[in-house]
């Protein structure tokens, strides 16, 4: 048993220095090449709960599942694709939330979020992007949750549907 924990511990810390160094690495190809980027994040709510993912580095590691939309693929869809690779749960999409905007440095990042409920449970998988997945109370976040995943579950709680602001 002890030799198991010291192989997980012993994979997270690669898996970490992996995923750092490829984030890294990202953000020099796109200082060179400045892209505009169109991604989704998901809301995906249940019994008062959201689901969100931590990544394996960054000062504010948790956040709203979602990733990168693929050329030719719906937003809707792509959500829910990024829902699953991140979580293993399938999601019934039910509203869009809002489109939001992200200008980092030299790249602009242009977000569709949607709310969704989920039609199975999470699976934790081994990843070198994610870490871990938990379900948390809507009221009780993660101190370490990203800003911008903060403002959409406060305006989620508030009510607000067709926000456009900045992430």
């Amino acid at each position: 048993m002890l030799f198991g924990v010291f192989v997980k511990k012993l994979r997270d810390l690669v898996f970490g220095l992996i995923y750092r160094a490829a984030y890294q690495a990202r953000a020099i190809v796109w200082e060179m090449q400045r892209p505009t980027l169109i991604g989704v994040r998901v809301l995906v709510v249940r019994d008062g709960q959201v689901l969100l993912i931590r990544h394996r580095a960054g000062k504010k590691p948790w956040a709203l599942p979602g990733g990168g939309v693929e050329r030719h693929e719906r937003m809707a869809e792509a959500a829910r694709r990024e829902v699953y690779e991140e979580t293993g749960a399938p999601v019934q999409i039910e509203r869009l939330h809002g489109v939001f905007d992200s200008f980092h440095g030299a790249y602009s990042n242009y977000i569709a979020v949607f709310v969704a409920t989920p039609q199975g449970k999470p699976i934790q998988r081994t990843s070198i992007e994610i870490a871990e997945i938990a379900y948390f109370p809507l009221h009780q976040l993660p101190i370490a949750l990203d800003d911008g995943s903060r403002r959409r579950v406060e305006e989620y709680l508030a009510g607000r549907q067709g926000v456009s602001e900045l992430w």
